[in-house]
């Protein structure tokens, strides 16, 4: 228990002398805000407009009956689609100044020819310099004439039903028309219930993902994940320095275990980790407005592997390295590396296939991965989980070698 407690101690001069030095506010907090802004505000001339393109089509409607203006009411309830009614001089010009993507002219004997189930012809103009709109609104408009005119078929089946069965000759009966109108009335009710629906949803795993994160979704994660790797890094190597001076020396010859000074001092390099990514999460959220709190348990669970990850990982440059100058030099050469590769400097669905690869064998991917599934995809906890998992590997794997590995003297 008085081990326990020295561990104890231990972190908490370690904390207490590193929030003590200002340099700490600089490089841990006001040095990524500043390239997160720049870098944020720079990536944001990459980005397209998040708006879905909406193409416009003019109605030129000549319909003496309703059913115009409900095909017009149809193609603009399609969420990609303006349809509104113009005059023809007026669609024209639009057309031919590249206004629209194209017009639709609906003749004056459309309910008529409908109603008596006869053909009816509708003239539709598109936009040469537009093909690809052209074409969507073509389909559009083709499954708003099928919508429209198979309640017409509905009622009209049902017509010749109550004519073979001479239901028009009994007393109180409607007429003919009545029963036509009554029964697309019906059909048109029926349809609008729709008792089948479709359900969409994007796929959107790393590797099948195809939006690319831009402007500060990617700045603020990005540059989270490369200084919280040099603030840990450096206060788990520290151990180094004081090794140097002889701090540890002195400690050796006190009534405290070497598991109590290693843990006391990888407690509060892993606890001031997770403060400083905490400070730069809520900063990303209200200076950025990056959304990352969409699942604050898959976030606290992220923070919490990825801060366990890194320090482990200065606990293995301390014990590969035998002074603080030479880890210092190593760190540089390899966090940016590990950065660059994992997706931190730039977004990873832009790099070739294989580096992307190579970034799935690095913790700085899943970090970046599990940090963009949150703000991005809007994963919760139980997509996290890989990703925390393979962090936790990883720091597993690092603590044991350098817990191994590491000299005391």
């Amino acid at each position: 228990m008085s081990q326990f407690k020295k561990l104890l101690q231990i972190a908490w001069l370690y904390l207490y002398t590193t929030y003590k030095d200002r340099s700490t506010l600089i490089w841990g907090l006001a040095l990524p805000l500043i390239f997160t802004t720049v870098l944020g505000v720079g990536m944001q001339g990459f980005a397209s407009s998040d708006e879905p393109p909406t193409w416009e089509l003019a109605v030129i409607n000549q319909d003496a009956g309703d059913t115009g203006a409900q095909l017009i009411a149809t193609l603009d309830a399609y969420p990609s689609l303006h349809a509104y009614a113009a005059a023809s001089n007026e669609a024209s010009q639009q057309l031919a100044d590249g206004e629209i993507a194209a017009m639709l002219t609906l003749p004056a004997d459309l309910s008529e020819s409908l109603l008596a189930g006869q053909h009816s012809h509708l003239l539709f103009q598109t936009n040469v310099s537009e093909p690809r709109a052209a074409q969507v609104v073509e389909q559009a408009v083709l499954a708003a004439l099928y919508h429209v005119s198979a309640s017409v078929e509905i009622a009209n089946t049902s017509l010749h039903v109550a004519e073979r069965l001479e239901l028009f000759t009994l007393d109180g009966a409607p007429s003919e028309a009545e029963y036509l109108q009554a029964g697309v009335d019906a059909a048109r009710q029926a349809q609008e219930s729709q008792p089948i629906s479709l359900q969409t949803s994007a796929v959107s795993r790393l590797e099948e993902q195809t939006s690319i994160p831009i402007g500060f979704a990617q700045a603020s994660p990005g540059n989270m994940v490369i200084f919280s790797m040099f603030f840990i890094v450096y206060g788990a190597s520290s151990i180094l320095l004081e090794r140097e001076q002889g701090t540890l020396r002195r400690l050796l010859t006190m009534p405290v275990s070497k598991l109590a000074i290693l843990g006391g001092k990888l407690l509060g390099v892993f606890i001031a980790g997770v403060v400083q990514i905490s400070l730069l999460v809520i900063v990303g959220q209200v200076a950025f407005n990056v959304p990352w709190g969409q699942s604050p348990a898959a976030l606290a669970a992220m923070i919490v592997a990825f801060a366990f990850c890194i320090t482990s990982m200065g606990m293995l440059l301390a014990a590969l390295v035998r002074t603080y100058a030479q880890i210092d030099a190593m760190s540089m050469m390899l966090i940016l590396p590990l950065a660059g590769l994992g997706g931190a400097m730039w977004p990873i669905e832009i790099v070739p296939g294989f580096m992307q690869k190579i970034a799935t064998y690095l913790p700085t991917g899943w970090a970046m991965r599990g940090f963009q599934d949150i703000i991005i995809r809007g994963f919760g906890l139980a997509e996290a989980l890989p990703a925390v998992g393979a962090l936790t590997l990883f720091g597993l794997v690092f603590l044991a070698l350098g817990v191994w590995r590491f000299r005391y003297e």
